[in-house]
């Protein structure tokens, strides 16, 4: 079998185990905080994954360039072996923590697979450490503090936002016309801003300012974390194709069109952890953490810089949650999240070793 083939393949079942696990991070919130249930948010979440899957091609592809050359040694990432392994080892990693429901970060596992197959193939001067650290450790390590002081600053805010709405209705009395000597009444519409919201009324529409912005949020967060994630995960088949121009757009289709399909087939158990298992958040909390979430990763995503969704996100729940009240977070739950962090990058180093010691003896 053609190993270019079978490379693409991984990264389709890696940018598929990427949706599952990911599109939870721009959701989480919106369910969790019981704004919407888990499903309606979940088709929320995949459809704007969608989109920013789609428009990785245009807007993120410096991120191909972080995610392979700029990395390894130019020796190291023409061996065939290395793209399959990387995408072997990152995405059997995910696809197992989507099925256990823990939220684990893509970039910290491809980048341990890539740091791990570029170590096998090529000894330890193969890695240029400093661009690792500079450009994918720093932000990996600085993104959920600065989420979470973020978050917890913000929380203010999102409370008074909570509950501001925008009110129209009808104005009492009527406007009196004359229309060809003939007098004609109409009744006019009186809009308003309630700082401090506005109950329902028959006749009475409102424009909740907390609901609005929190829909908006998951969509913004979806589509950037797509935005992105995808060039890292499509980076791999550029690669395999031994040039990062040949078939560059058929990569993304297919990365997008998988990660798409993860986030819609397989979304819902790691957004439950994330909804329900770290903080048990009231609306504000959420729209919080939201906020926060969407304004960091959109950011990430416009000066290229592969910041981890699932860092972004958590941190900034635990943030809100804690403005909220320190006892409504779950500290044992999020003890086992920063576990599982700290064991992806050792764990898809040592699968990307051991897979390219051996794809290296396979001649297909």
């Amino acid at each position: 079998m053609d190993l270019t083939f079978v490379t693409i393949v991984a990264v389709a079942l890696l940018a598929f185990a990427n949706g599952a696990n990911d599109v939870s991070k721009g959701i989480a919130t919106l369910a969790g905080s019981r704004r919407v249930s888990y499903r309606q948010a979940l088709a929320w979440g995949t459809l704007w994954t969608a989109g920013g899957a789609a428009a990785a091609l245009l807007l993120s592809f410096g991120l191909v360039r972080a995610f392979t050359s700029a990395l390894v040694e130019p020796t190291v990432l023409a061996a065939p072996a290395f793209p399959l392994a990387v995408a072997a080892a990152a995405s059997a990693w995910v696809l197992l923590a989507s099925m256990t429901g823990l939220p684990v970060s893509t970039t910290h596992a491809v980048t341990g697979a890539i740091v791990g197959a570029a170590v096998a193939g090529g000894g330890g001067d193969a890695v240029r450490w400093w661009l690792v650290a500079s450009t994918v450790a720093a932000p990996l390590a600085l993104s959920p503090l600065a989420s979470a002081v973020c978050a917890y600053g913000v929380h203010g805010v999102a409370r008074r936002v909570e509950h501001a709405c925008v009110c129209a209705e009808p104005a009492p009395g009527a406007l009196i016309a004359v229309s060809g000597g003939t007098l004609i009444a109409a009744q006019t519409c009186r809009v308003y801003a309630a700082p401090a919201g506005c109950a329902s009324a028959p006749h009475r529409w409102r424009l909740l300012a907390g609901h609005v912005s929190h829909w908006a949020a998951a969509a913004v967060v979806s589509f950037a974390r797509a935005l992105n994630d995808s060039p890292k995960i499509a980076a791999l088949g550029v690669v395999a194709l031994g040039s990062r121009e040949a078939g560059i757009a058929g990569i993304f289709a297919v990365t997008a069109f998988a990660m798409t399909a993860g986030s819609f087939v397989a979304g819902l158990r790691v957004a439950r952890t994330l909804g329900d298992g770290v903080v048990q958040m009231r609306t504000d909390t959420g729209l919080a953490g939201g906020l926060v979430t969407a304004g960091l990763v959109l950011a990430a995503s416009v000066v290229t810089l592969p910041v981890s969704t699932t860092h972004v996100a958590t941190g900034a729940i635990v943030g809100a949650g804690v403005r909220q009240g320190v006892e409504t977070v779950q500290w044992r739950t999020v003890g086992s999240l920063l576990a599982a962090w700290c064991v992806t990058l050792p764990a898809c180093a040592l699968g990307a070793a051991g897979a390219s010691a051996l794809i290296g003896g396979w001649q297909p």
